[in-house]
């Protein structure tokens, strides 16, 4: 079951940041990537903003999410780029601040069997095989939540990349996975007439930057402006390729505080 599915209690072992104004800045992300594909994309962002600001910004790599998600529940950093759920619990709890984020929104949609057993409402997934990410993956945490009564929930079936995923609903080992709409027009050409869409999710807010309340306002606001600015746009390139969105914009705390609700399966959250 997802709520059986959380990381180690050593989220509380990491030392609290300190409370007096830091001596640098540290920026971090998830760990998607290896040492010199996220220095590549998010290191060249720090640098671009250090030299923006006039600020000590330095990007901080995490390898694993048991690290990362001990740095989010302790606050260490002071800029991150993530998704809703986490910068969700953030502004609520440690009073961060979303300032810029990916264009668009993330849509995700229940992909089944073409032809298969019919889901006509999530509930149809009660007590069958899904096949998901173990959490913090947005889509795992957004599946978990809408099957608040543990006794009534999925089997959950844990995959590494939705490739597996697709060849699972296809193969007979899963029923259905939550998947970005992206992903599944792509399984739509490599599984011609054997996958569909049995439920489109209301999009949610996109992966953003936000920045902790240890950071002084006017160097938020310049933070925000360079990223919105021309040179900005040239630094966040590489990021925003990876994900294939072609602009950044502005965006408030409202879009994303509704999201940290999402973090309740996860230890400490």
């Amino acid at each position: 079951m997802l709520r059986t599915i959380a990381f180690a209690l050593c989220l509380f072992c990491a030392p609290a940041y300190a409370a007096n104004r830091p001596t640098r800045y540290l920026m971090i992300a998830p760990p998607r990537q290896g040492l010199a594909q996220a220095e590549a994309v998010y290191g060249k962002i720090a640098t671009f903003l250090a030299h923006a600001t006039g600020a000590p910004i330095t990007f901080h790599y995490t390898s694993n999410w048991l690290t990362y998600m001990a740095e989010v529940h302790n606050n260490t950093a002071a800029i991150y780029f993530d998704g809703p759920a986490l910068i969700g619990w953030r502004i609520a709890h440690w009073h961060d601040s979303a300032i810029v984020a990916l264009s668009g929104k993330l849509n995700f949609v229940l992909v089944t069997k073409k032809g298969g057993r019919a889901i006509r409402q999530v509930k149809d997934l009660v007590g069958r095989a899904v096949c998901a990410f173990s959490p913090p993956n947005l889509g795992t945490l957004t599946l978990d939540s809408w099957f608040t009564n543990p006794e009534r929930q999925p089997y959950i079936v844990v995959i590494h990349n939705f490739a597996e995923a697709a060849r699972n609903i296809v193969g007979g080992g899963c029923m259905a996975a939550l998947e970005p709409l992206a992903v599944f027009k792509h399984q739509q050409a490599q599984f011609p007439g054997r996958l569909q869409a049995a439920y489109k999710v209301p999009g949610l807010p996109n992966q953003a930057f936000s920045v902790s309340a240890k950071v002084p306002p006017s160097l938020r606001h310049k933070i925000l402006v360079a990223l919105l600015s021309p040179a900005g746009r040239a630094a966040t390139k590489p990021l925003r390729d990876m994900f294939g969105h072609k602009r950044l914009v502005r965006v408030h705390n409202q879009a994303y505080l509704p999201y940290r609700k999402l973090l309740h399966v996860m230890v400490g959250f």
